[in-house]
């Protein structure tokens, strides 16, 4: 038991996870996108889900300083983005446009969503999907792609090998891979994952979450590496 308890007690790292949809509450909650008590908890929910992930990943690095080696990480990477594809391939077969199917009623629903924004961040803020909107969109995902590979090698070469950063790494190239893979043969993203009245997103955009904390948690376990001075002991981190 209190192994189990120890699995779960709070830490800055595990925390950090938490931060990119605490952020998305707060400006939901300013839009006035969520106001009753029961849209609160169905925003509330995934914070739940973050914080796991985070205490899986936690125990993860503790064990290991490396996810996989050499081609077997983007290996990886494409795995996970043909496994979003795949999702997406059974939810448009399975599911009409713009309807949704509940696993819990009023909470959790899969749905069948066009985005034609790019993603939900794009599509929650009414970002305009025109020509030259889209062309930045793609010469960022260009440059966050080639910049992962790039960095990544680098890192690991000239720093140390990383968890974090490969949890980083994987997370990128999965997510941004699926994105290119959506826009170029279906011309817009297929959006699966509902929260009902607040948004719908899909792997992706969960990969790039996680990837965006791994970036902090490296730097917070190794600020001397990341060149940042050192600001925690391993004590408090853990």
């Amino acid at each position: 038991m209190a192994k189990g308890i120890a699995w779960l007690r709070p830490s800055k790292i595990k925390l950090v996870f938490l931060l990119e949809w605490s952020l998305f509450i707060v400006i939901e909650v300013a839009r006035g996108k969520v106001r009753s008590g029961h849209a609160i908890l169905v925003a509330a929910c995934p914070l739940m889900f973050f914080y796991l992930v985070a205490c899986e990943l936690v125990v993860l690095s503790q064990r290991t300083r490396q996810i996989t080696r050499g081609w077997r990480l983007p290996a990886l990477a494409i795995e996970l983005a043909v496994l979003d594809q795949g999702l997406k391939t059974v939810v448009t077969t399975v599911i009409p446009e713009n309807a949704s199917i509940p696993v819990i009623a009023g909470w959790l629903h899969i749905a069948h969503v066009r985005n034609y924004s790019g993603s939900w961040i794009a599509a929650t803020f009414d970002l305009p999907g025109r020509p030259f909107v889209q062309l930045v969109q793609w010469a960022l995902i260009i440059a966050v792609l080639v910049s992962a590979v790039v960095y990544h090698r680098y890192y690991s070469t000239h720093h140390r090998q990383s968890f974090w950063v490969d949890v980083a790494f994987l997370g990128v190239f999965a997510a941004y891979t699926s994105w290119v893979w959506d826009t170029v043969v279906r011309g817009y993203v297929i959006d699966f994952i509902q929260l009902p009245g607040l948004v719908t997103a899909d792997l992706k955009d969960i990969l790039v979450s996680v990837s965006a904390a791994a970036v902090i948690a490296e730097w917070l376990e190794h600020p001397r590496s990341t060149g940042q001075p050192s600001i925690f002991t391993n004590q408090e981190q853990k």
